[in-house]
């Protein structure tokens, strides 16, 4: 049975009526990223399989430097237990150990590409800081990595993809 409204007005009011009403709904199920590409805050994060990049090394904000290639960053492969990254100038990989809490990596080989001393400087902390990482720990969005001491050596977030 086919209905009719009295007028085109009507229709059109009721035509609106639904289109805002399916907007809202919809909007009210779809997860947004934030602004800054990352996933919304209830998100799960995951160690494995997530590009961390390096927003602080050894206590000092990294940086991206004119001339610099990509943000110093790395990715842990679960099954592999490889890892592989960015250190900033020279891309690198190798193989790391998690249990629990407990993350340390062994063997890091890097390319061997110069770059501006600046670039290198963050390189060597960052690689440094790989080397001296025991454990780590989960604070919001952040990746923390520690020493043996309980000091942050990096922290890292989710890189955009």
């Amino acid at each position: 049975m086919a209905h009719s409204f009295p007028n085109s007005r009507s229709f059109a009011s009721a035509a609106v009526l639904f289109f805002v009403f399916m907007f809202v709904a919809s909007g009210c199920s779809v997860q947004y990223s934030k602004s800054d590409g990352s996933p919304p805050p209830h998100a799960v994060v995951k160690v494995h399989g997530t590009t961390w990049r390096a927003i602080a090394i050894l206590g000092k904000k990294a940086s991206f430097f004119p001339g610099q290639k990509m943000d110093a960053h790395f990715l842990l492969r679960s099954g592999e237990r490889s890892v592989s990254g960015s250190a900033g100038c020279n891309d690198f990989h190798g193989v790391y150990e998690l249990r629990g809490e407990r993350l340390s990596f062994g063997f890091v080989g890097t390319t061997r590409m110069a770059c501006s001393p600046k670039i290198m400087e963050q390189e060597r902390r960052f690689l440094g800081a790989l080397r001296s990482t025991v454990s780590y720990g989960i604070s919001g969005r952040r990746l923390i990595l520690l020493d043996s001491g309980g000091r942050t050596v990096m922290e890292l977030i989710p890189a955009r993809r």
